[in-house]
């Protein structure tokens, strides 16, 4: 009997459907990948025939799972490592279902407190705060089942950098039409705690063109920079035109947090591959830059709790999240031995008793990925959660060393960045922030899938296996 994992081909089972058949949806999956920074743009993100969730996205979305469900068996493992990757999963999967159940009852209630995020419907609410989330995760499930040889990684990797690529340049070219944005302060929209700088005028930008929050923006960059520093140095100079861009959109974001987070994991990444000449360059260039323009996300990094007379502490640092948000949730939930086991299902901040009495600022999620999951599932889902974090990190660590591969620690490293920006924003459940790291997982776990393969055939000889 021909044992699954001896299979050469690109995917560890047969095809169910023409290889013509198959190759489209390799294609439309690609520019599922490849518009997904772009998808709520006005032109993307308006309902075709005036048809409520008609949208291209959602219909190309749907073309994707399509393909998915007819090419083979989704939730079918041909080994071990996918076995156990497709039960947490599943695992995953159930508790974002459970999550989403219990919060129907609070759809109205969710609406009367943020009219502009969440609809006012049922249909309307179920579309946008769980199918269209679902969504993302075909990411996942996709590239585990259909992309699972080093050509069809490297095709996924290279969907992922254009794609960048031509959002840093949009983005650069809104920014150099639109300049009074990085220096206008609009206090309507002041940032967490009461920040008003500078990033009340991006944000509104950003909403306007791109359909998302800036600090979106700054979680795509943080996930698929060090895929663009990965190509810069797989591929030679040409790279570095996708990786300035990305790097220059950075600085004229305004995020601190993306600044930060794709610093270190680039650093690390450097580091990791031992270019410490491209690291000092690098540091010249910045420290160089530093000196002769200081950039909006700069003066952001080192405003907050250190403006002359102010006191400086966490909350100062955190812009409001420990006085504002973290404290009042946990002392409430903790208070209350059903929320405190169970939670309040999904956007479970925004039903809190505190959101009319002023302790609680008024925001969807509770800029923090854990604590979020603990006030939306309850104390039991949270442990299972951080147990599962933490041998997900150690596990990919371990990996990663047995792996020798390039690729694979660059997607550690958008991986490892996400990680720390769940501190001070991010979520567990799928959203437009995390989009890009379903299919960095899985394109982790399938080099570690190829890299077992590889040493089966090496054991087994030249000769068929029967």
């Amino acid at each position: 009997m021909r044992d699954l994992l001896s299979y050469s081909g690109p995917t560890p089972y047969q095809l169910t459907l023409p290889r013509s058949v198959a190759q489209s949806g390799r294609v439309f999956f690609l520019v599922f990948l490849f518009i997904l920074p772009f998808q709520r743009m006005p032109f993307l993100g308006d309902n075709l025939l005036g048809i409520q969730g008609l949208k291209p996205f959602n219909l190309l979305s749907a073309i994707v799972l399509a393909y998915l469900v007819l090419q083979s068996a989704p939730l079918y493992a041909t080994d071990k490592i996918e076995q156990r990757s497709l039960r947490i999963f599943l695992l995953y999967f159930a508790t974002f279902a459970i999550a989403y159940i219990r919060s129907i009852p609070n759809a109205p209630l969710l609406h009367s407190r943020l009219p502009t995020t969440f609809p006012e419907t049922y249909l309307d609410f179920t579309l946008s705060s769980c199918i269209v989330p679902a969504f993302y995760i075909l990411g996942f499930l996709f590239t585990l089942k259909r992309m699972c040889s080093y050509h069809e990684l490297e095709r996924i990797t290279t969907a992922i950098c254009l794609s960048i690529l031509l959002f840093s340049a949009a983005f650069i070219i809104l920014i150099l039409t639109h300049p009074s944005v990085l220096s206008e302060s609009r206090p309507e929209i002041a940032e967490i705690g009461g920040d008003s700088r500078e990033r009340g005028g991006m944000n509104e930008l950003c909403a306007t063109y791109f359909g998302v929050h800036y600090n979106t923006i700054g979680t795509i960059y943080i996930c698929c920079a060090p895929l663009l520093l990965h190509r810069f140095l797989a591929r030679g100079a040409l790279w570095i035109v996708p990786l300035g861009l990305s790097l220059l959109a950075i600085l004229l974001l305004g995020s601190r947090s993306a600044l930060i987070t794709v610093g270190v994991s680039l650093c690390l990444l450097l580091i990791q591959r031992r270019r410490f000449d491209i690291l000092l360059a690098g540091a010249a260039v910045l420290g160089i830059a530093s000196l002769l323009w200081v950039a909006p996300t700069v003066e952001a990094l080192f405003s907050i709790g250190f403006e002359t007379g102010s006191d400086f502490s966490a909350d100062a640092l955190l812009t409001g999240r420990v006085d504002y948000i973290w404290a009042p949730l946990l002392n409430e939930w903790t208070s209350n031995i059903g929320l405190f086991l169970f939670g309040a299902g999904r956007y479970g901040i925004v039903t809190s008793q505190s959101w009319d009495t002023g302790a609680l600022l008024h925001m969807g999620h509770a800029h923090n990925a854990i604590i979020n999951f603990f006030v939306d599932c309850g104390a039991i889902f949270s442990s299972v959660l951080i147990v599962l974090l933490l041998v997900g990190v150690a596990t990919a660590w371990r990996t990663g060393r047995r792996l020798n591969s390039d690729l694979y620690w660059a997607l550690f490293a958008g991986i490892f960045g996400f990680g720390i920006g769940m501190a001070t924003e991010r979520e567990i459940f799928p959203t437009i922030d995390n989009m890009y790291v379903f299919p960095i997982i899985a394109m982790m776990i399938n080099l570690a899938r190829l890299r077992y393969l590889d040493a089966y055939q090496r054991r087994m000889g030249p000769q068929e296996v029967i």
